[in-house]
């Protein structure tokens, strides 16, 4: 069905390979790009041996524009999958603009310099992919990706807003070794050993919770806390007057109103265990200058790094240490999900990584700066990479589980629910079926999906968006603006509603006249449509140049997208498919989990 270009032959690059490969009926013909030709080598014979057929490998330089570009030229695909490094996001971005070529990455950009993610760079080009009329998915991968089309599932069946949303990451497996990372080393570390941070929304009510839980006791709670407990204390929120800087307790890296935003949350005492003010050397990281931001009507709130933990008890897995840290689907998260007040992100850690980690940081082994070494230079992260198992090699050796999955909280129908959407993913199947650790397969093969959507036609240009975020799956079904424009959907701008409006050319003076035609929809539904564009460019007020239009305008379906911001339907299918099935539960008020869908046994039940 069409041509792809993959740029990235690790560990995650190899699964994606592989599992295009498995799906020649939508990738008739697939191109592996490296910088490193015999990685692609390794995985063309792997594929080939599996009996899965012939791709063909290149190089390239993917920190060159010019060097993807030309790549791009030669096989003139349909579509980019970026699984190279986050630092060469920009430059892919950039090799599909000039050619006007589809793009797809797994993970945000982040600078080489320091250890900063966000997504607005990549936003900034959201206007100049509409004229050049191409589409790009960001952060098709696990978290973030499937956790986003999580949410957005929920949100479109099972929620008419949702109110909080805690992220969990589990690696239940074991490698055997007493210190090793399950994907790159340097983003690992990277990503660990950065500030952590949560956002929260609301009123002043703060100040009354803060002061029935301004002591160290009154925040403590049980040990083991089942998911029934996850998110009893959504109604907590910000006050910009608590003084964040008051601490509990002397040795306490938590303030007091983080302390009481997250009740259900403690200190650690493993990481901080071997803690110093002082090191031997100066660093200006990001694991200093913690802070309060506004962000989208709400608050961003800095930790310090793996501060805040909780040990919860996972369906079929069973206790783990969790610790809050930031991960970047939050900054989407926020901004797509009616109604949310509060989101997290937490990832397990065992006690083991965590000592050792500490040590590295400790001794400088975690800087990301140059230090003179023997009259040169080298990036201590970096050394450190070289020194670790190249994660590939964990494959073999890694037993257990993966689980990951979205908390949610929130009402449907005027009544408060919970429902925990989440999918268990075992290693030794995975290397079984592509030679990977569960780590790298629960990344590559949403990369797949993302991809096999965009060259089917059912993502991407001339598709209708999320339809859950202004209406009501009932409202979507009488919408007779709906069904009149699926049959000229080529002569319209596709909204994230699944209404459209008449297609101008998108210079900022038209963007901002841009009106409903009033003779393909009733004037009810072209006031909705008036309405969410009017509320989104205010909300996107503190979009980058470029990125003022996000998730508003997109020319038929062209520009850059978050995975929340498509319809969550087909993927969710795919995922059941492609071997990541997941399992629908809602926790009841006694605590138990009710199984609404399992895509293991395809025997779900109707929503």
């Amino acid at each position: 069905m069409a041509c792809v270009l993959q740029i990235g032959a690790g560990g995650v690059g190899g699964v994606v390979a592989h599992k295009m490969a498995m799906n020649r009926e939508s990738f008739t013909r697939i191109i592996l790009a490296s910088r490193t030709l015999s990685k692609c080598q390794a995985i063309a014979d792997s594929i080939r041996q599996k009996g899965l057929g012939e791709i063909e490998i290149d190089s390239v330089d993917a920190d060159s524009v010019e060097s993807v570009v030309a790549l791009i030229e030669k096989y003139r695909p349909k579509l980019v999958v970026n699984v190279a490094l986050p630092y060469q996001d920009l430059s892919i971005m950039e090799a599909c603009l000039h050619t006007k070529t589809h793009y797809l990455d797994t993970a945000n950009y982040e600078h080489p310099d320091s250890a900063h993610f966000e997504y607005k760079e990549q936003w900034a080009y959201d206007t100049r992919y509409k004229q050049a009329g191409i589409f790009a998915l960001l952060g098709s991968g696990f978290d973030p990706g499937v956790t986003n089309v999580f949410c957005a599932y929920a949100q479109k069946h099972y929620f008419d807003e949702i109110h909080t949303i805690d992220i969990l990451d589990c690696n239940a497996g074991d490698h055997g070794y007493a210190f090793a990372t399950n994907f790159n080393p340097e983003i690992n570390l990277r990503e660990v050993s950065s500030k952590a941070r949560y956002w929260v929304k609301g009123d002043s009510s703060l100040t009354q919770s803060l002061n029935e839980c301004g002591n160290e006791t009154a925040v403590t709670t049980d040990k083991v806390a089942p998911l029934s407990h996850f998110a009893q204390h959504s109604n907590l929120t910000q006050d910009t007057r608590i003084a964040d800087s008051k601490k509990v307790g002397s040795n306490s890296l938590v303030s007091q109103a983080d302390l009481a935003l997250n009740p259900d949350l403690k200190q650690d005492t493993i990481y901080r265990k071997f803690e110093r003010d002082e090191k031997h050397f100066e660093l200006d990281s990001n694991t200093q200058d913690l802070k309060v931001e506004s962000y989208f009507n709400g608050q961003w709130r800095d930790i310090a790094p793996l501060a805040l933990m909780k040990e919860w008890d996972y369906p079929e897995v069973g206790v783990k240490n969790s610790y809050l840290l930031y991960h970047e689907e939050l900054e989407s998260l926020i901004r797509n999900i009616k109604g949310l007040r509060k989101i997290r992100f937490f990832m397990t850690f065992g006690e083991s990584y965590l000592t050792h980690m500490k040590v590295l940081e400790n001794i400088g082994f975690l800087r990301i700066d140059e230090v003179a070494h023997k009259g040169g230079k080298i990036v201590p992260i970096e050394v450190l990479k070289t020194l670790l198992p190249d994660p590939a090699s964990l494959a073999s050796r890694t037993k257990g589980q993966t689980h990951i999955g979205c908390y949610m909280k929130g009402v449907k129908d005027g009544k408060e629910r919970t429902i925990y959407i989440y999918n268990i993913c075992n290693h030794e199947a995975c290397y079984k079926e592509v030679n990977a650790q569960g780590v790298s397969y629960t990344t590559g093969v949403p990369a797949m999906i993302g991809a096999k959507l965009i060259c089917e036609d059912k993502w991407g240009i001339g598709c209708c968006k999320n339809v859950a975020f202004t209406q009501s799956l009932r409202e979507l079904e009488n919408s007779l603006c709906d069904s009149q424009n699926r049959l000229v959907s080529a002569e319209f701008s596709t909204q994230p509603t699944n209404l459209k409006q008449n297609l101008h050319s998108l210079d900022s003076s038209n963007m901002e006249s841009q009106k409903v035609d009033s003779t393909s929809c009733h004037s009810s539904e072209a006031s909705s449509i008036e309405s969410y564009n009017a509320e989104q460019l205010k909300l996107n007020s503190d979009m980058p140049k470029g990125g003022e239009y996000q998730g508003i305008d997109s020319n038929n379906g062209a520009g850059v997208f978050n995975m929340e911001q498509n319809d969550p339907d087909p993927f969710m299918q795919e995922l059941n498919a492609q071997g990541l099935p997941y399992i629908v539960c809602e926790i009841e008020s006694n605590g138990n989990l009710k199984v609404l869908e399992d895509g293991r046994n395809r025997q779900d039940n109707a929503i």
